[in-house]
């Protein structure tokens, strides 16, 4: 037996669309008709034209759903999985709910208000709530941001990993340069330049990867919007390989100031 709260309206709720069918006439008086939410629909296995029976204090109502919802739960408003056409509940005992907001300095008087005026209703501070689920969030941000340091340095420390494998090679390659006549700048721009195009290249594949990893992970199981950011993506591409090719560059300085003898003795 599953317990779930219902209400009925004839007006669409706001902090909601229709995604599929119509919404019902304000006028409309004929047999109950359903407005489901389109994604608890889906993993019931409902759709368009199904019937649903709901048990309402031993009553039994089969109601047809008419159209389906995308409902944004994230702006805290009131919405219900099932909204039912007029004429079904009305005859059913309810409760009426209804959301204020006011400053943290008004708080106190506008509940105390609420209390004097209408005993019977009962006010709920949501603020706690909201500083709760706030605070867990952070936490998980800090988490993740702690997580993509680490793979970060990893990555960095594998990197590096393999520019020193080479090393010797570049070494080698930059003494020969200068027995041949190019000039120290010149030998400075061309490992510049192979640092600059290494960083680039797995950093704009390492941030893709990250972009449509990220992409999945919010849109279908977080079922949040997920937004670009371009500029950022790119800034992080560009300090991922300036830092590339200076930690590069620095592990290759001395190569600069190598004798050509020794080397060439000893290739």
């Amino acid at each position: 037996i599953l317990s779930r709260g219902l209400t009925y309206a004839s007006e669409l709720p706001r902090d909601a669309r229709i995604v599929a069918g119509e919404w019902r006439p304000p006028d409309y008086s004929g047999p109950p008709l359903g407005s489901f939410d389109a994604q608890i629909a889906a993993g019931m296995g409902l759709k368009l034209g199904d019937t649903i029976t709901l048990n309402v204090l031993g009553r039994e109502i089969t109601a047809r759903i008419a159209n389906l919802r995308a409902i944004d739960w994230t702006t805290l408003g009131i919405n219900f999985t099932l909204v039912l056409a007029p004429g079904a509940l009305e005859g059913a005992p309810q409760t009426w709910i209804a959301t204020a907001q006011a400053e943290r300095a008004h708080e106190d008087a506008l509940e105390l208000l609420l209390v004097e005026r209408l005993p019977n209703v009962s006010p709920i501070r949501i603020r706690d709530a909201l500083a709760t689920v706030e605070r867990a969030l952070g936490s998980i941000a800090t988490a993740a941001r702690a997580t993509a340091s680490v793979t970060l340095l990893a990555g960095a420390l594998t990197l590096a990993g393999a520019i020193a494998a080479t090393q010797r090679r570049r070494i080698r390659d930059a003494v020969v340069l200068k027995v041949l006549g190019a000039r120290r700048r010149q030998i400075l721009e061309a490992l510049l330049l192979e640092f600059a195009l290494l960083g680039l290249g797995v950093a704009a594949l390492a941030a893709l990867l990250a972009a449509l990893a990220a992409r999945l992970l919010v849109a279908r199981y977080l079922s949040l919007d997920f937004d670009w950011l371009p500029g950022t993506l790119l800034a992080v591409i560009a300090g991922a390989s300036a830092a590339v090719a200076l930690i590069g560059l620095a592990g290759t300085w001395r190569a600069l100031g190598q004798r050509p003898a020794p080397l060439l003795r000893n290739p």
